[in-house]
């Protein structure tokens, strides 16, 4: 399960915004919304993606990706 919160404060603290995050990632911000809000489930793909993107630690990932919040 994403942890929301904790991706939206690391989404901020890089300096993107959410719409500038969904076309990096290449998906809309809706859908990337979605996936944040763990209403449809992200690939690993897409984690990795974002990871790299917002420049996460491998050693944090699951803090952000994989929590039971």
């Amino acid at each position: 399960m994403v942890n929301t919160n904790k991706l939206r404060g690391k989404i901020v603290e890089q300096g993107l915004t959410f719409g500038r995050l969904a076309d990096l990632v290449g998906m809309s911000p809706s859908t990337l919304g979605r996936k944040i809000r763990n209403i449809s489930d992200m690939t690993l793909e897409e984690v990795e993606l974002i990871r790299d993107i917002l420049h996460i630690p491998g050693g944090q990932i699951m803090e952000y990706f994989f929590s039971d919040q």
